[in-house]
């Protein structure tokens, strides 16, 4: 029983809103997984990255199914793209290059024109040994840097590092990449006797938010 002659109508009342359906959009994310399979990786390292990427992989699954698309690619001097079953199952030996791994994610981004439509993230496993001093590696991760949400790096350190930075830490701590530090994160840790535990700490520390 409202007497509508006392109501007082404003500019925006005339604005019409009607019940209907509507769809509503979710962005999809595309996710790469880097794995280093060189010979150094062999063992311990191996299962470490295997087990942290497989738990990013399943959390993924089951938290955003149909709106995440994992794409896997592995390298040791040349990097190349494969399935899910060859990613957690493929061992391989040879010399390492990190680089190819962000030269083949570059290039399936830009050949494909991924950035436009899709959140993109990358997460990385290696033992940080290195054939380069970063001359090449760095300018290819400042180009992921360009178009991704995050990328995570864990680096598996063999123990006879003891507590010197690996190659990988070292170029990529002399360019001060840590000052995107909500794009970049960089998780170190031993890779011996690693349990499921320091496994966990270290995904939480690749994919947290501040």
């Amino acid at each position: 029983n409202i007497d509508t002659s006392k109501l007082i109508v404003g500019p925006r009342d005339k604005v019409y809103r009607i019940l209907s359906r509507e769809k509503v959009w979710k962005s999809q994310a595309i996710v790469f997984f880097l794995r280093d399979y060189s010979g150094s990786m062999i063992g311990e390292p191996t299962q470490a990255a295997v087990s942290q990427h497989l738990m990013i992989y399943s959390w993924l699954l089951v938290q955003y199914d149909k709106l995440v698309i994992p794409r896997f690619i592995v390298h040791d001097t040349r990097a190349k793209e494969v399935s899910v079953q060859d990613y957690f199952g493929q061992s391989s030996g040879g010399g390492t290059m990190i680089v190819s791994g962000y030269e083949k994610i570059n290039e399936i981004v830009e050949g494909e024109g991924l950035a436009r439509d899709y959140n993109i993230y990358v997460f990385q496993a290696t033992d940080g040994d290195d054939g380069d001093d970063g001359s090449f590696a760095i300018p290819e991760i400042e180009k992921i840097l360009s178009y991704a949400n995050r990328m995570g790096v864990c680096v598996l350190k063999h123990p006879y590092y003891g507590d010197r930075e690996s190659i990988f830490e070292l170029y990529i701590n002399d360019d001060d990449l840590f000052g995107e530090r909500d794009l970049f994160r960089m998780h170190v840790m031993s890779s011996a006797g690693v349990t499921e535990d320091q496994n966990i700490e270290a995904v939480k520390a690749l994919i947290a938010q501040d």
